[in-house]
């Protein structure tokens, strides 16, 4: 309960205008995420590399993530903080939907 806490406190950066990429304070977010685990040194190193291999992950496939995706997983990421890694998992998660969902019936 105390991290689910951390990570509503943290505070993120404004989104950019157009298809860039959000800026999430990683630092600040990490060092919160660390502080629910009494300030813990790997807790933040651990988190710092997550958030960058998602950030770089993103930032690489950014311009063909669908822009309703994009944004709906900003929303997502910015509820907890700001965290990249959050937004990447939100966005693999309505891709593989958007895939599964093609050509759903529902049968009578």
């Amino acid at each position: 309960m105390q991290a689910a806490f951390a990570f509503a406190l943290v505070a993120a950066a404004p989104a950019q205008a157009g298809p860039d990429i959000p800026r999430y304070d990683v630092p600040g977010y990490c060092t919160d995420v660390a502080a629910a685990i009494d300030g813990s040194h790997v807790i933040y190193g651990g988190c710092m590399d997550q958030e960058q291999q998602a950030y770089n992950s993103l930032k690489r496939d950014w311009e063909s993530i669908p822009a309703d995706t994009r944004s709906y997983c900003d929303s997502v990421a910015r509820s907890i903080g700001g965290s990249y890694t959050i937004m990447e998992g939100c966005i693999d998660q309505e891709l593989s939907a958007a895939r599964s969902n093609e050509g759903a019936e529902f049968e009578y």
